[in-house]
């Protein structure tokens, strides 16, 4: 029929206007034909595309249901404009050609049909069905190159048909079989898939030769699965952007108690100036740091670090919260309070650990005793020297061994020292080049800034890392440090501290 239109559109070029009725008509007959198919091809076009749109700006809720949706909507419609009489009479494209890009559309379309059906139904669904969305993907593989590349087109569309038949009947089978309840999603997709089986089942018995009516009635049935689909997906978007909200909304709240489990402040001594920062990667963080006020001008810091990051990791954090706050009995103890800790969390963190670092200052004594578990050794410079030391510590985290030792080590302190205690986010930090912050632009740092104040080399570290890694509010790992300055060491004056 369209190689005859074809012709008599041909004719009527050069026929007389009398003779060019009957042509004429006959087009505008197929065309006429044609203005259901079309319609539906488009709209399920413009659904597609808006679908895909959508798929695009979500694509971080890592939910594909939406973009198998658009994809499968696309190449049906694609595939049903194509296969218009209308299109040919139109735009006249080559016959071969064109009837091998409608195979291709054809191969495609059940690819990411069983994809979609396996976000909605699950990996618990019956083998048969998983086994048939594999078959359909071979076929494709091997059909399109052939399509393309052969000289017979259509080759494979017949064992395509009783593939196709096979997969209805298997769906159906699958979806309506007794057993567990089904969720809302699958009964839609139930009754969607029902009706388009019907008329899909219809179509290829047409194209094998044994339904005596020649009607194609096929797009309508899957317009109407269309519909269907397109609830199931803009069921799950609403459903995610839902969930999304509310572990927003979770984690804004973990995030406040995170924050409420840290020191309002740094402890006021007479001749000690302290200052700390704390930059979570995300929301909430592993890092943590927290001061055991001693008599006098005594004081405890400890510095940790939870492996992992997230709400697991600040679950930990704020579980050291209380174990910390349980070691003030024997503060002046490096050590001791590091084994303590180390026995209240033994066997509880499964896969995780802790790294600690806590330093006893005494300012009277003018003496810094310190022990580490695992974490990365604290920075000292030296007035006196000109020069930043590093603290002699090792150990072993946090939570793996239940009898872990620690080590103190002991040594004098004099005014203008300056000491910084960090996690190891700040020397990990990546600048552009993937070349790390390193411990000895650190040291660098703290010889350069070491005339500063104990605020002021917290606020220039944080800078220098920033500027480092071309970020100003947000870094990849958690971010924590601790500054001590000395400025006076030896017994306190009656009004020192006043």
């Amino acid at each position: 029929m369209k190689s005859a239109l074809l012709l008599q559109m041909a004719v009527l070029a050069v026929a007389p206007p009398a003779r060019a009725v009957a042509p004429l008509a006959a087009a505008q007959a197929v065309l006429r034909q044609d203005v259901p198919g079309a319609a539906i091809g488009f709209v399920l076009l413009g659904l597609g595309l808006a679908a895909g749109a959508v798929a695009w700006v979500r694509r971080r809720t890592g939910d594909l249901t939406l973009l198998y949706f658009a994809v499968l909507c696309f190449l049906y419609a694609v595939r049903l404009l194509c296969d218009l009489d209308a299109v040919e009479i139109l735009y006249s494209p080559p016959e071969r050609a064109w009837q091998r890009l409608i195979n291709v559309l054809t191969y495609l379309m059940p690819v990411p049909a069983f994809l979609f059906f396996e976000r909605v139904i699950g990996r618990g669904w019956r083998s048969s069905l998983y086994r048939l969305g594999q078959l359909f993907t071979v076929l494709a593989a091997v059909a399109v190159p052939l399509e393309i590349f052969s000289p017979w087109p259509g080759l494979l569309l017949g064992p395509y048909r009783f593939l196709v038949i096979a997969a209805i009947l298997v769906t159906l089978a699958t979806l309506f079989a007794p057993g567990k309840e089904r969720s809302a999603d699958v009964r839609l997709l139930r009754a969607s898939f029902l009706v388009f089986g019907v008329f899909a089942l219809y179509q290829n018995l047409r194209g094998m030769g044994l339904m005596p009516w020649q009607e194609d009635l096929e797009p309508l049935g899957f317009l109407c699965f269309v519909c269907g689909l397109g609830a199931i997906a803009a069921r799950r978007v609403f459903d995610t952007q839902e969930r999304l909200t509310t572990i927003r909304q979770e984690l804004e709240t973990a995030r406040r108690i995170q924050a409420s489990i840290l020191p309002e402040g740094a402890p006021r001594i007479a001749g000690l100036g302290l200052a700390a920062r704390y930059v979570p990667a995300s929301e909430v963080a592993g890092d943590f740091y927290d001061f055991l006020a001693g008599d006098g001008r005594r004081v405890g810091i400890l510095i940790a670090d939870v492996s992992g990051h997230g709400v697991p990791a600040a679950l930990v954090a704020s579980m050291l919260k209380v174990a910390v706050a349980a070691q003030a009995v024997h503060a002046a103890s490096p050590a001791r309070v590091l084994a303590e800790i180390n026995q209240i969390f033994h066997g509880k963190l499964r896969s995780q650990f802790i790294t600690a670092l806590y330093l006893f200052l005494d300012l009277e004594a003018g003496r810094l005793t310190a022990a580490s578990a695992g974490h990365p050794r604290p920075l000292l410079w030296r007035r006196r020297e000109g020069k930043v030391d590093e603290l002699p510590l090792g150990g072993t985290v946090i939570g793996r061994l239940r009898r872990a030792g620690y080590e103190e080590v002991s040594i004098n302190l004099e005014a203008g020292d300056r000491l910084l205690l960090f996690t190891d986010g700040i020397p990990e930090a990546l600048g552009p080049a993937g070349e790390a912050f390193g411990e000895e632009r650190l040291r660098g740092f703290l010889t350069r800034r070491a005339s500063l104040s104990a605020e002021g080399i917290a606020e220039a570290l944080l800078e220098e890392v920033a500027a480092w890694t071309g970020r100003t509010a947000t870094f990849d790992d958690d971010l924590t440090l601790v500054v001590a300055e000395v400025m006076d060491t030896g017994p306190s004056s009656p009004t020192a501290g006043s």
